[in-house]
C-alpha cells in the first residue's frame, strides 16, 4: 500500500490562508466575477482609467455596474445600446466596392 503523504508545513498554512480569506470574502458578500474583453479594448481602457485616476480594472468594471443598476430603465436601455465607432469608406475601398457590383451585374 502506498503511503499517504502528509502535507508540507507551508502548504497547511497556505490553505489555512485561502479559506481565512475566502470566509472574510462570505461575510462582506464578495463573490469572484470573471470578465473576458477583447483585447482591443485593453489600450483604449488604460488611456481611459489613467484620465480619471483610477489604477484597479476591478474599479472601472464595479463602477460601471453600480452605475447601470442604479439607472432607470430608460437609461439602462440606453447604456446597454450596443455603438460602433463611426468608419469612413476611402475612396479605394469605394472603387473596389464599386467594382465588384459592376462585374456581378454583368
Amino acid at each position: 500500500m502506498a503511503q499517504e503523504q502528509q502535507p508540507t508545513a507551508e502548504a497547511i498554512k497556505q490553505r489555512r490562508k485561502r479559506e481565512k480569506e475566502a470566509a472574510k470574502n462570505a461575510a462582506l458578500g464578495i463573490e469572484k466575477f470573471t470578465v473576458e474583453v477583447a483585447g482591443v479594448f485593453k489600450p483604449d481602457l488604460k488611456q481611459v482609467m489613467k484620465a480619471h485616476g483610477i489604477d484597479n480594472q476591478q474599479d472601472v468594471h464595479q463602477r460601471l455596474l453600480m452605475d447601470l443598476i442604479a439607472a432607470d430603465f430608460e437609461t439602462q436601455a440606453r447604456m446597454l445600446r450596443c455603438v460602433t465607432t463611426p468608419f469612413v469608406v476611402s475612396e479605394k475601398v469605394s472603387r473596389i466596392i464599386r467594382d465588384d457590383r459592376t462585374e456581378i451585374t454583368h
